[in-house]
């Protein structure tokens, strides 16, 4: 009864290994003796994790105007006025009074409007402007300010190619052989006037080479190049000083990486570099400039509609708080108790009102699997994991009276949340919901349990035994469906099937990212399952900084594959499901871009939930 399932994972739990009172000395961690009405005190590993920092009376007391339906009418206004003043000239071949500069200049609008993440008000009017711009583009030489301009600028065609790759229109970066010489050096065709219009397009270029898809040697030379070339800009051209605007982007571009830039940061980031100077043209002075009035009206917009979605996200992060406080599970302190930074981590890709469901049950589910996790890695004993794992798979209420009290409080809390969420989940998608959550929870309850094998018995394991279950580990597997079958949209009968690439990317991408930021941490911890720890075993030799190298260079190389499956691979896979997953990755990158933004307190991950969740931005 004790080893069910195990056996298909190809693992054998020892309940009985080394000593671990001895292996936890080893690794020098805290012990208290809690709980069992035994002679002899059972020996537990307390990880000292911060506690909770976001109180439950400051959620509650969340507050914002922007919910009233003035607001929202307002909104309306506003596209309606966008739409007939910015898009009327511009759908269509524009036969009559072309713009000199139209292939550029819409580029420029719907780079604004997607960075302003205001563009699924404008889908239509998107798809016509660069289906009339990709008309004109050109793999080999790339593509002119103007449709009436024969020679291709490097600006035009770096915003171009970025725009048009991520909108799934198919574009070569061989492209950009055209903007290299005989030896492979990237030149200039365009003859600059302005320091900013040259600092301009190497922009546009860097931010071009972070679409990258795997085997684009080009767009990493052209990486290297733009971000030297810029560097040099800066220090050495003294009359760039006064572009306060385009110095503020040029910085944040260069700290934060495309991946790391997820949708509600870069929507919140964007309007304070498009506020910054109302007058003033985003593109090239001389080249195309946007109205005062035209930017005003879009950074209204903007403002509010950022706005009224986070009064939205202020009643969910009630209504989690309120769940939360009314849970037994908070009372128990060994455990890190994360749901505002889950919800956080999520709301930054799926935003919109429509995905509230799934918001909150990726916080509510995100919270209890972790829970499981602290309890498998640190707090459980292997004894005791045995039966609480059995027990979590079958739902078997029955051995809940052989469990220790707090496993009795984890187990009530963990299928209350699972069953919340399968009932909710067969209303949408119908009672084959139940077999893809259970078969997934399995996966991960028995990964779990056999990284505590490991950790109990102080093991080493080898490279392939830690890739055996080390996706499953990160928990994507549960972490990821069950949010997704609360998306209200119908899924193929073979939905699961057509997802396990990108789950296996991103549970792969998130394991790699994690494992580069905490292996030091774990392995003080005794955990020393780590990509890290297995690959310096495996190669004898190899140095601690070349390991980390190794799997920066993965990650990279995971990255621009779920790119390119997000990007061109469809599988009839619905597009807020492909988001899911996507955004997943990258709010995972963003939040461990230093630290782990869980396991550890980070002022910074604290500094922005404030700025993305809390407070409102000003209308000026």
């Amino acid at each position: 009864m004790a080893e069910v399932g195990l056996h298909e994972m190809g693992f054998h739990v020892h309940a009985n290994g080394k000593n671990t009172e001895h292996v936890m000395d080893e690794v020098g961690l805290h012990f208290h003796a809690n709980g069992k009405n035994t002679e002899q005190p059972v020996v537990r590993r307390v990880a000292e994790f911060h506690p909770n920092v976001w109180g439950y009376d400051f959620l509650q007391s969340l507050s914002s105007p922007y919910g009233a339906p003035s607001y929202s009418e307002r909104v309306k206004t506003l596209i309606e006025e966008i739409k007939m003043d910015m898009f009327g000239g511009l759908l269509g071949d524009g036969e009559m009074n072309p713009s000199e500069y139209d292939l550029l200049e819409r580029f420029f609008i719907v780079d604004i409007l997607q960075r302003l993440g205001i563009d699924r008000h404008f889908q239509n009017e998107i798809k016509a402007v660069l289906d009339y711009t990709y008309k004109y583009w050109n793999d080999e030489k790339g593509i002119s300010w103007g449709r009436e301009n024969l020679i291709a600028d490097l600006n035009t065609t770096a915003l171009g190619f970025q725009i048009l790759r991520l909108n799934g229109y198919y574009v070569s970066s061989d492209v950009f052989k055209n903007f290299q010489d005989e030896s492979g050096q990237f030149i200039y065709h365009e003859n600059f006037k302005e320091d900013e219009s040259k600092l301009r397009s190497l922009l546009s270029l860097y931010r071009a080479s972070e679409i990258c898809f795997p085997g684009e040697n080009i767009l990493k030379q052209a990486k290297m190049f733009a971000s030297t070339c810029i560097q040099r800009e800066i220090e050495e051209n003294q009359e760039l000083t006064s572009k306060i605007q385009l110095l503020i982007e040029v910085e944040y571009i260069m700290e934060y990486p495309w991946k790391c830039r997820v949708p509600r940061w870069e929507a919140w980031n964007f309007i304070k570099i498009f506020r910054q100077d109302i007058n003033a043209s985003m593109c090239m002075k001389g080249v195309y400039e946007m109205s005062s009035e035209r930017r005003k009206k879009i950074l209204e917009l903007a403002i509010l509609d950022f706005n009224i979605l986070q009064a939205q996200h202020h009643n969910e992060l009630k209504d989690l708080s309120k769940w939360w406080d009314e849970t037994k599970v908070k009372e128990l302190s060994f455990f890190r108790q994360r749901h505002v930074e889950y919800y956080f981590h999520y709301a930054c890709g799926l935003y919109e009102k429509e995905l509230s469901a799934t918001r909150l049950s990726y916080a509510k589910v995100t919270g209890l699997i972790t829970l499981l996790d602290d309890i498998f890695d640190t707090y459980g004993t292997i004894d005791e994991l045995i039966p609480f794992a059995t027990a979590l798979i079958k739902w078997d209420m029955s051995m809940m009276d052989h469990l220790p009290e707090y496993m009795k409080i984890c187990f009530q809390f963990a299928h209350k949340t699972y069953m919340e969420i399968a009932t909710e989940a067969e209303k949408i998608h119908g009672p084959h919901v139940h077999k893809w959550m259970h078969d997934n929870w399995k996966i991960v309850i028995l990964a779990q349990l056999q990284d505590a094998e490991w950790i109990a018995n102080d093991y080493h394991p080898s490279l392939i035994e830690y890739l055996k279950s080390a996706v499953a580990s990160t928990t994507v597997p549960v972490v990821s469906l069950f949010p997704m079958l609360l998306i209200d949209t119908s899924f193929p009968d073979d939905i699961i099937e057509k997802i396990n690439k990108f789950q296996s990317c991103v549970a792969w991408g998130c394991r790699l990212i994690d494992d580069y930021r905490d292996f030091q941490v774990k392995k003080e911890h005794g955990e020393n399952a780590s990509w890290i720890e297995c690959y310096m075993k495996d190669n004898p030799g190899t140095t601690r900084e070349q390991a980390l190298d190794h799997v920066n260079m993965l990650i990279e190389v995971n990255f621009e594959e779920l790119m390119r499956e997000r990007i061109f691979y469809d599988y009839d896979i619905p597009t807020t499901c492909k988001r899911l997953y996507f955004d997943m990755y990258r709010s995972v990158a963003f939040m461990w871009r230093d630290i782990d933004g869980i396991t550890r307190y980070s002022k910074r991950i604290r500094d922005d939930i404030m700025k993305i969740l809390a407070n409102p931005i000003l209308l000026e």
